[in-house]
């Protein structure tokens, strides 16, 4: 059972070469993630305290009163809060997330949030809610991992996903350096990818840019060439295509059916 949580504070932190302070410990629960480059960790006093690497896709929950060590490993950003919880409950130090599109989403409306300074304590409640979704994302995970054994997490391919959502829609995806970003062959990782997420890498690219589409048809005003630009498509005739084909209706039909 997931308990109450209650938010004590949220930091999103930009572009660091380090951290301002390499270890700390904490009154209460402690959420570290990483939204670009990596970092290492260990936590004193938690079940394994060997020095571990993290990216993106994966959350670092620190116990209170263990110490949390951590060092940039490659120019960073990235998401901490701290929030104290009501009962017994227990997370692994490491949560890799499968749904790293939902997880982008809720880093970027903690982002917004934290930016928007005049709304910053009329609407604490909505970091919270973000912050409560994050651990029961996390919950689900663990359930998954320990009661059902055909969708054990490949942790691999989380990282292949992450490595596809972060980039997909500025860089062509080039499958032989993913590959090797990973240490497997191209077949391994198409194998891997398809067993793990139901589809191939390249389906879950044009997912992900679609996705990304759909959002800029309907919140902003953008030509379709310029979505498509965004999005990763060569042009706006390609872009129409393939959204067609897939969505069942055109961006600009789209576009009408669902702006409100």
């Amino acid at each position: 059972m997931i308990p109450n949580i209650q938010l004590t504070r949220y930091y999103y932190g930009e572009q660091r070469e380090q951290f301002s302070l390499a270890e700390d410990m904490y009154q209460g629960w402690v959420m570290l993630a990483a939204q670009d480059g990596s970092f290492s960790f260990t936590i004193d006093g938690g079940d394994d305290t060997k020095e571990q690497l993290t990216q993106f896709g994966e959350l670092i929950f620190c116990p209170p009163s263990h110490t949390l060590k951590r060092h940039v490993q490659q120019t960073l950003s990235f998401h901490f809060c701290e929030f104290t919880c009501s009962g017994d409950w227990t997370l692994p130090q490491v949560v890799r997330l499968k749904d790293v599109s939902r997880l982008r989403s809720t880093f970027q409306y903690l982002r917004e949030w934290q930016e928007t300074e005049d709304l910053h304590q009329q609407y604490r409640g909505d970091a919270q809610h973000l912050i409560e979704d994050l651990i029961f994302q996390s919950h689900r995970e663990q359930y998954k991992a320990q009661h059902n054994n055909a969708g054990t997490v490949d942790p691999l391919m989380n990282k292949a996903a992450a490595y596809i959502e972060s980039r997909t829609c500025e860089h062509e995806l080039s499958l032989q350096e993913l590959a090797a970003t990973l240490g497997i062959s191209s077949s391994q990782l198409t194998r891997r990818f398809q067993s793990a997420y139901g589809l191939s890498p390249v389906r879950f690219a044009t997912k992900v840019r679609l996705a990304r589409a759909r959002i800029l048809l309907v919140e902003t005003q953008d030509t379709l060439e310029n979505i498509a630009e965004q999005c990763g498509f060569q042009n706006a005739f390609y872009f129409s295509r393939v959204f067609s084909n897939q969505m069942g209706i055109s961006p600009s039909g789209y576009r009408k059916n669902y702006r409100v």
